[in-house]
């Protein structure tokens, strides 16, 4: 899965090793807890910084993502921030928290 720029594969294995911990979390009952909502927000975080990261670098390369993929992209994460915000007050299931989870993957590893 491999982009072949080592700063932005090093961002996405962050990004997926976050993802894989909340998941097992999940998977053991474990999404409205403390430690699970942080690593969300520690992935929304993440997810927002890569982003910024990654645009600068295409537009250093002379290259740019469609607007079609930025709105995808923003809509992603704004997802995942709403899914940090909900979780503590509500059940969201797991197939749902799995989806969520999973959304910005689609539109970065292009």
């Amino acid at each position: 899965m491999s982009v072949r720029d080592p700063a932005l594969d090093a961002q996405h294995i962050e990004l997926l090793e976050l993802c894989r911990a909340v998941h097992d979390m999940a998977q053991r009952g474990g999404q409205r807890s403390d430690l699970c909502i942080q690593r969300i927000q520690e992935i929304v975080q993440a997810l927002r910084k890569h982003d910024q990261f990654e645009m600068r670098r295409l537009l250093d390369r002379g290259e740019r993502l469609s607007k079609q993929l930025r709105i995808n992209r923003a809509k992603a994460l704004h997802q995942l921030e709403e899914l940090a915000f909900a979780l503590p007050s509500r059940d969201i299931p797991l197939v749902k928290l799995q989806s969520l989870l999973c959304s910005w993957i689609e539109y970065h590893l292009h």
